[in-house]
């Protein structure tokens, strides 16, 4: 059993928004992880049975700027990293977000 989890946070006013999925086969994992990209999800992690990430998505996607200077939100651009792609404490970094919820 897999587990699919997801953080967003929702700025300094509001508390993130976090969300924990089991999937028991290679569907539920592409179905939950399609779901939350669609959703605009920060950070989409996938996790084993023992609790250790295999991958994680991470919306990498910068603002433009229109012409009075304000950010102009656009569409997710999401990056998929494994273990060892990042630093290991850029990688802790972003696992402790999944653990928070």
């Amino acid at each position: 059993m897999h587990t699919i989890r997801t953080f967003t946070a929702n700025g300094p006013y509001f508390p993130p928004t976090t969300g924990i999925y089991q999937a028991s086969c290679l569907r539920d994992i592409i179905f939950h992880t399609r779901l939350a990209m669609e959703d605009g999800e920060y950070q989409i992690g996938l996790f084993d049975d023992n609790g250790q990430c295999k991958g994680m998505w991470v919306d990498e996607a910068e603002p433009d700027v229109d012409s009075e200077g304000r950010p102009i939100l656009g569409e997710c651009e999401y990056v998929l990293y494994r273990p060892g792609d990042m630093s290991a404490g850029l990688w802790n970094l972003h696992l402790s977000k999944f653990k928070q919820s």
